[in-house]
């Protein structure tokens, strides 16, 4: 058993070779992993909190004894190898604590509502953590569209939805407690926007330190800054959303609506126009290529915000077995996997496209977050990109991708989307545009599709279109003079700076680098 673990402690050693991820999208050889029990109940929630901090800190001084780097991950779903290394991996999903916390120890300047803050351990799935927040009449103020991922997982990589006013997931973080070696751990806010009392930090054990840098730094910290254990956030009060899927000619309307960003310039279908749009939440727009290049009519996804009222709330009926409601082109994917022929010919189009629109059928439905956007059903191999860019070059993109793949001489089973986001202070947040328009190519994994991905990068770049790569999906154009002609210098070293300052030692940065960060630069 490596150094560290006993039989009395919560966590253990599993030895394993290989890890693949959720999506088959890599094969990462391994030594094994840290795994922990689920807490049965043994001792108070804070001091079952505080026990677990001690034993992450065993793991790194293992870790750092036995020459071995390490990595925290959740529910591996990104398609990427970022939360993965060759060395051992720490498995967190089974620490699920959540706490309320108490006025008492909250910064008298805090702008916010306390009674609305929550501190979360790291294992919670967004799925749990809604499930949690819903007990308590409350919600999380946006996610992606599906809930399996970990919240740490999710925010470490800029995972975003279309909550286009709102931003990606991170920006619901107002704090986090990092174990950053064997013998320090740090409770890090902002200095900007102060939240707790030094008293909250002093009750973990942590040290606290309220700077903005360093936060922005390790809000999207790709696995880097240690082990993210804690994390508090922001949330509201329970809401609904008016939630209308339909399809609606590619024409000069809606390419004014996707350059304005405003989904209230596109007619509503007759069913749902009557509901009220001053607060609209969600913009989201797929293409399925292979209906034409462009495709005459795109399916658009929007929802407005609306009251919620517990006494006469139903939530929508799912089929666990198809792609939720606010189901992404990864998950319209996944369903098709299995269902369409191998490799695809021009003679399969029709049924291809006949699924895809089985899969994207419309609908309006009234429904709240953790209804809306639920666990994804992908099975076999797929493959996403993530594309952020200013919103002014988000059609010009779409049309760059729409005549490579006219150009091709293959047929994928691929859908292209928008999604909008609203920028982010993270430093290497991928939204990082004021409003960012990420273009999402989303297909099955195939050398097909990997060359289609990158003459798509190749393009925009010869076009001129300023572009980041979301860190959680394919990426491979990365590259450390890519990393910084995107972000820029600055921006990169005070990551870089970020990470010396708050790991506890050089041989603590070497274990928690990783063949992806040194691949794209970010391995100090």
């Amino acid at each position: 058993m490596p150094n560290g673990t006993s039989p009395s402690e919560r966590s253990f050693f599993r030895p394993k070779t290989m890890e693949t991820g959720r999506h088959e999208s890599y094969e990462q050889a391994v030594e094994g992993e840290y795994v922990f029990r689920i807490d049965r109940g043994g001792q108070s929630p804070f001091d079952t909190y505080n026990e677990a901090t001690k034993e992450l800190q065993g793991i790194i001084r293992a870790c750092l004894e036995d020459n071995k780097s390490s990595r925290a991950h959740g529910s591996l779903w990104s398609l990427s190898t970022v939360a993965v290394t060759n060395g051992r991996l720490i498995d967190n999903t089974a620490l699920r604590l959540a706490f309320e916390v108490p006025s008492a120890i909250a910064d008298p300047a805090y702008a916010g509502d306390t009674a609305k803050l929550r501190f979360v351990e790291c294992g919670n799935s967004v799925a749990a953590l809604n499930d949690y927040l819903f007990a308590n009449g409350l919600s999380i103020k946006g996610c992606g569209s599906n809930n399996g991922q970990t919240i740490a997982g999710a925010l470490s990589t800029g995972t975003h939805g279309g909550a286009y006013r709102f931003g990606a997931m991170q920006e619901m973080v107002v704090g986090l407690h990092l174990v950053t070696g064997p013998d320090s751990h740090v409770y890090l806010e902002r200095k900007s926007a102060p939240v707790m009392l030094p008293a909250f930090a002093q009750s973990i054990g942590a040290e606290f330190i309220q700077d903005d840098t360093l936060f922005n730094a390790a809000l999207v910290s790709l696995g880097s800054f240690g082990i993210i254990h804690g994390i508090m956030i922001e949330t509201r009060n329970l809401f609904a959303l008016n939630a209308v899927r339909f399809r609606h000619p590619y024409d000069d309307r809606l390419k004014a609506a996707i350059t304005a960003c405003d989904p209230t310039m596109i007619p509503l279908p007759a069913e749902a126009e009557a509901i009220p749009r001053d607060n609209p939440y969600h913009f989201e727009i797929f293409f399925n290529p292979n209906e034409g290049t462009p495709p005459s009519d795109a399916i658009v996804l929007v929802m407005y915000e609306a009251d919620y009222d517990p006494a006469t709330y139903v939530a929508p009926a799912w089929n666990a077995g198809e792609p939720g409601l606010g189901a992404s082109g990864l998950d319209i994917m996944g369903a098709l996997v299995g269902r369409i022929p191998s490799p695809l010919n021009k003679l399969a189009v029709p049924l291809l496209n006949t699924q895809v629109n089985q899969e994207f059928s419309p609908y309006f439905k009234k429904a709240i977050i953790r209804d809306l956007f639920r666990g994804e059903k992908t099975l076999g191999r797929t493959l996403a990109c993530g594309v952020g860019m200013p919103l002014a070059r988000a059609i010009e993109a779409m049309e760059i991708a729409f005549k490579i793949y006219e150009d091709s001489s293959v047929v994928l089973p691929l859908i292209l989307s928008h999604r909008f986001v609203k920028g982010t202070k993270a430093l290497l947040g991928f939204t990082r545009f004021e409003t960012t328009a990420v273009v999402e190519m989303d297909a099955v994994n195939t050398p097909e599709t990997r060359a289609f991905f990158n003459k798509v990068w190749e393009a925009l770049d010869a076009a001129g279109i300023p572009f980041t790569l979301h860190w959680g999906k394919y990426n491979a154009f990365l590259t450390p003079d890519r990393v910084r002609d995107r972000y820029g210098d600055s921006i990169v070293d005070q990551w870089l700076a970020s990470r010396e300052r708050l790991l506890e030692n050089a041989a603590v940065r070497q274990i928690f680098n990783n063949e992806f960060t040194a691949r794209v630069g970010l391995a100090n």
